[in-house]
């Protein structure tokens, strides 16, 4: 879900405390955020193209993915969701959604969320559109051939995109208009709508939808054949069970404190989808996400406690999303300080509710989504929070944003550590990274970093302590190797 979200839903009361508070606070100390672009270019980059390493499949060990090396893997790149016929994004003269691929990798990104449309894969009660899937499969293979790893996301929006027996008949004809007062926030409103309430009732429900098989189970037997098709598939970095799932008619209580109830439902169909992942593909990684009021507002109370384990434990991830409405689809200008109070409060809380959930699970977190706006702060706050928390991401949208914007995404990031990462720290202004981790001596493939070439248009100078560069000079993927005995090596990037 792109622009105003309904996970930025909250009471007129609230918003105007919130927003008397950064005002007094903002007139004390009033905090900005600068706007930058990348340095001027003298003539071609000196930065040279360098492959992504994919040594996959990756599997979940704790709060990490990690590749068939045994390095901990950064995920960095950006959302590829087709909402038109056919409902799928393909590789296509080297382009994904009018961007060449190649460009993806120049610019320092490694992954890519594809959107699956749930109408489209499977169009009846437990039928799956096999066509559809074999496209998948291609579009999967494509972006492993030019080294991006894949989150495959099951896409909807305010139930567009689920199928049409997923729609109980009783509801097919209630209003689609936003309950009173909450027009305010567009589109996305229309998930308090009537109809919308009691569509996601009767999914948590599970109500049947052909003799013997409930919505869910119907759902799943579409989330199991993705599976099992793309199981093999070694750029393939899990499934996403369901975009931004909305509580339905407990959400006012959601966004006041918390719905328990919902929250055990959400719980027990994540674990029947991916139980029926587990049956046919042990090891893929499965993404919850929470219910979409979630985890801005409440911490969900959700548990894998009823998933199949596989080889590697339960193997459940935690996807979130972090939006602020109030600079939701902008541009480029700067942000009033009471602002950047509220909405660097609805970033961080997504990242520490999100990070206390994932941690209660001993399972990573991944930011999914983020940054649908042409206000380069949408994109600040949560890239540098996921700097500082060592957090996998994918921007909302493929290069279609000014350089305001693309300066705070083209960011030099561990793609692969050979051990654990520490401390990571990017300045868009200046380039300056400072990377930091502990060496495992018992692996024997390279830490790898990426540097996209715009960010250093006259290349870069690194040092090392503990370690050495083992790249070409100004090479787009930074390799370095550990002093044998360094506890600790740091990295340091400068631009020329």
């Amino acid at each position: 879900m792109r622009g105003n979200k309904l996970q930025q839903v909250r009471t007129g009361a609230a918003l105007a405390v919130a927003l008397l508070v950064g005002g007094l606070v903002a007139a004390c100390t009033p905090p900005s955020e600068p706007i930058v672009t990348f340095p001027a270019a003298s003539g071609p980059s000196a930065v040279t193209d360098a492959p992504n390493e994919l040594r996959g499949p990756l599997r979940v060990r704790g709060r990490d993915l990690v590749d068939t090396d045994g390095r901990v893997v950064q995920l960095r790149g950006t959302n590829a969701v087709q909402k038109s016929a056919p409902f799928l994004y393909s590789v296509t003269d080297g382009k994904l959604a009018g961007l060449p691929v190649d460009e993806l990798v120049r610019r320092g990104y490694n992954a890519v969320r594809l959107g699956v449309w749930p109408a489209a894969l499977m169009p009846t009660p437990g039928g799956v559109d096999s066509a559809y899937l074999e496209q998948v499969a291609q579009t999967v293979a494509d972006l492993e051939a030019a080294g991006i790893w894949v989150l495959l996301d099951l896409h909807q929006d305010v139930f567009w995109g689920m199928p049409s027996w997923a729609t109980p008949a009783d509801a097919v004809n209630l209003s689609e208009a936003p309950a009173p007062g909450f027009e305010v926030i567009g589109w996305a409103a229309g998930y308090t709508s009537a109809k919308s309430l009691r569509q996601w009732d009767a999914f948590w429900n599970n109500e049947p939808v052909a003799p013997g098989l409930g919505m869910v189970d119907a759902y799943g037997v579409g989330v199991q054949a993705l599976a099992d098709r793309m199981k093999d598939a070694a750029n393939v970095v899990g499934i996403e069970l369901l975009n931004e799932p909305f509580p339905g008619t407990p959400y006012v209580s959601c966004v006041a404190g918390g719905c328990l109830e919902l929250d055990g439902l959400v719980t027990a169909r994540s674990t029947e989808l991916t139980n029926a992942v587990r049956a046919v593909a042990p090891t893929m990684p499965v993404w919850w996400e929470a219910q979409s009021l979630a985890t801005m507002y409440a911490l969900p109370q959700m548990n894998v406690d009823g998933v199949t384990p596989g080889p590697n434990g339960p193997a459940v991830g935690l996807s979130f999303h972090a939006y602020c409405h109030e600079t939701d689809g902008g541009r480029v200008e700067p942000v009033p300080p009471g602002t950047i109070v509220w909405c660097d409060s609805n970033f961080r809380r997504a990242f520490d509710n999100a990070g206390a959930l994932a941690a209660g699970w001993d399972a990573p977190r991944f930011l999914t989504e983020f940054g649908a706006s042409g206000n380069p702060y949408n994109a600040t706050v949560p890239g540098r929070l996921a700097d500082e928390q060592l957090v996998s991401w994918l921007h909302w949208s493929i290069g279609t944003y000014a350089d305001e914007v693309e300066v705070h995404l083209q960011r030099t990031y561990p793609q692969a550590t050979a051990g654990t990462p520490e401390y990571l720290r990017f300045d868009p202004a200046t380039g300056r990274t400072t990377f930091r981790y502990t060496p495992d001596h018992s692996l024997t493939s390279p830490t790898v970093l990426a540097l996209a070439a715009r960010a250093y248009p006259n290349g870069y100078t690194a040092t090392v302590t503990g370690g050495q560069v083992t790249s070409a000079a100004d090479s787009g993927r930074l390799t370095v190797e550990a002093d044998a005995g360094a506890s600790t090596v740091t990295v340091t990037v400068e631009r020329k």
